[in-house]
């Protein structure tokens, strides 16, 4: 009897164990089934093709892959945190292609989790006069396979998208329906890339389009029309660019780009900022961004 007492305690850490082992993996696959659900048998063989990162028993997992015809994509990871009472705290990134999605989510509330107040001020110390009405800006988060310090960046949101919210940044963005009044937004970034003088956006910021260039009010005129894909009028080519400066003008305003966050077994804590954001110029920054455009 006291051999089989003994044996039983031997067996019981192994069982826990195993349970938690197999219990985590099962949580963290069932997060990632969103993405996983698209994959598809394309070789007959009844398995779907995608590629996967299968770390559970150290609390990650990452799967990616994509899906015919159009070739669109998804990527999903996640990782689990211990907290102080032994549960796991998910933290959730997931990336789709075709409907221009980047969400960062969680088991528990972000707000609960995120260092204290964390938000823009976290990147930038200036005051901020521009009046915008929602996020331009993307908390994009790189989930750590070893380790739980977590590096943190703060993104431009692709130009045409509005998510919900009335902070500067947020945590999901999406293609929605009705899109098509920024379907004409993309022709900033020809005329950015296409005009010879320097001033033009100038002018254009200030409605001077009679100080325009000939050769540059040939390259404005074939942005302006009646369909979808191009701006109504100059008026509204103006106001397009307008808000473009707003967006600029808070941009270059960003003292870190980047932040790592240590777990302190309840929530993060900014443990380090770095990152120091490229100085460009307004052309510049409005041919380098990305712009929403339909995808199929």
């Amino acid at each position: 009897m006291k051999k089989l007492v003994l044996f039983i305690l031997f067996l019981l850490p192994i069982i826990c164990y195993t349970q938690t082992k197999n219990s985590l993996s099962k949580i963290l696959w069932d997060r990632v089934n969103r993405c996983y659900s698209l994959f598809v048998d394309e070789d007959g063989d009844g398995k779907p093709e995608f590629n996967k990162i299968d770390d559970s028993k150290n609390g990650y997992l990452q799967i990616s892959g994509s899906w015919p015809t159009c070739g669109c994509s998804c990527t999903s990871t996640v990782g689990a945190y211990k907290n102080n009472i032994g549960e796991y705290v998910l933290l959730q990134s997931e990336q789709f292609v075709c409907n221009w999605e980047n969400k960062i989510s969680s088991n528990k509330e972000l707000k609960d989790i995120l260092p204290e107040s964390f938000g823009i001020k976290d990147f930038i110390k200036e005051p901020i006069n521009e009046k915008i009405d929602h996020p331009i800006f993307f908390v994009n988060f790189i989930i750590p396979r070893i380790g739980t310090d977590t590096r943190i960046k703060i993104e431009l949101i692709p130009f045409g998208l509005k998510p919900d919210g009335d902070e500067l940044i947020c945590f999901e963005y999406k293609e929605e329906k009705g899109y098509s009044n920024c379907r004409s937004m993309y022709r900033i970034k020809d005329i950015a890339s296409n005009v010879h003088d320097e001033k033009t956006l100038e002018y254009i910021l200030n409605g001077n389009f009679d100080d325009i260039s000939q050769d540059d009010k040939k390259i404005i005129l074939e942005t302006i029309g009646d369909d979808d894909s191009r701006f109504k009028s100059k008026e509204e080519l103006q106001q397009t660019l307008i808000f473009l400066k707003k967006v600029y003008d808070i941009y270059i305003k960003i003292e870190n780009t980047e932040l790592i966050l240590g777990w302190d077994k309840q929530k993060f804590f900014i443990k380090e900022k770095m990152g120091k954001p490229e100085k460009i110029s307004f052309r510049k920054f409005l041919i380098k961004n990305k712009y929403w455009s339909p995808m199929c």
